[in-house]
């Protein structure tokens, strides 16, 4: 098994316990996959203790409010971080969780780096052949439990590794139903349609096949458009991408025909026959 050399250990810990979190990804990025899970191994007990505290919290002030029988004892605080904890420390922490991991194991980790830009670059920076596996958890992941909110919190980057072409589009439905979410919680139809309309990859590849992968608990057509209450998919978004000439409305009728053959609960088959007979209109 490969060992750490001392010097590297050294300056992932520093760069780990002053929440630099870029010195500390360049460091790893300039070793093997073998000795990057060697260094970052023994920091994960102390990456875990850093991601305990409220942000701004310093080693003393987190052990003056925290019990004698905390999880894990105070001892594990001791000297764990220095100055205030910031977004820094944390995205350093977790950096240390992914980096411990071969990809497999990494894609398990939870939640991402706090930075969606630095996030958004250190997977392919750390992982650069095996997105896949990585957004396959992630869409996995998604489906298992929609609501699983600091679970899934962020991990829409990967949207924009299929956007820049590093990622194939995962053939996993929870990687639609994911677009689905990240599109409805825009914060508005308008917003959500810039958005689609600004990465035409991840529209085409991905986005079309929302009317043919089943919703799940948490996560539907219906269920989306009913809880924004004036129906923005079926009556904005969808109206709009035909407009533009995104879609057509052979596509579409097409796929709403493939969606009421299928074995939906009511529910969902009830938004398709209303889009149907919009769309008939």
């Amino acid at each position: 098994m490969t060992k750490p050399t001392g010097d590297a250990h050294h300056a992932a810990q520093d760069a780990l316990e002053t929440g630099r979190v870029q010195d500390l990804a360049d460091l790893l990025l300039t070793m093997s996959p073998a000795e990057r899970i060697a260094t970052c191994r023994p920091l994960v007990k102390q990456a875990n203790a850093i991601l305990s505290p409220m942000f701004g919290s310093t080693v003393k002030s987190w052990l003056s409010n925290i019990d004698d029988d905390y999880p894990g004892g105070r001892e594990q605080f001791i000297d764990a971080w220095q100055g205030r904890i910031s977004t820094g420390h944390w995205d350093a922490a977790t950096t240390i969780l992914i980096a411990a991991k071969p990809s497999p194991r990494a894609a398990k980790v939870w939640p991402i780096p706090e930075n969606r830009a630095y996030a958004e670059w250190l997977y392919p920076a750390l992982f650069p052949t095996d997105l896949d596996v990585i957004a396959e958890q992630w869409s996995a992941d998604f489906a298992t439990n929609p609501k699983a909110w600091d679970r899934n919190r962020g991990r829409e980057v990967m949207f924009e590794w299929i956007e820049r072409g590093i990622l194939p589009a995962p053939a996993h439905g929870g990687a639609v139903l994911m677009l689905l979410a990240h599109v409805c919680h825009a914060g508005s139809w308008r917003t959500a349609l810039m958005w689609l309309k600004g990465h035409p990859v991840v529209t085409d590849q991905l986005f079309r096949r929302v009317f043919t992968t089943p919703g799940v608990p948490g996560c539907s057509l219906a269920q989306a458009d009913n809880s924004a209450g004036s129906h923005p998919i079926r009556t904005r978004i969808i109206p709009n991408l035909l407009a533009v000439g995104i879609w057509t409305r052979e596509f579409v009728q097409h796929e709403v025909a493939e969606a009421l053959a299928m074995d939906l609960p009511p529910y969902q088959k009830r938004w398709f026959t209303q889009l149907d007979a919009q769309l008939s209109a």
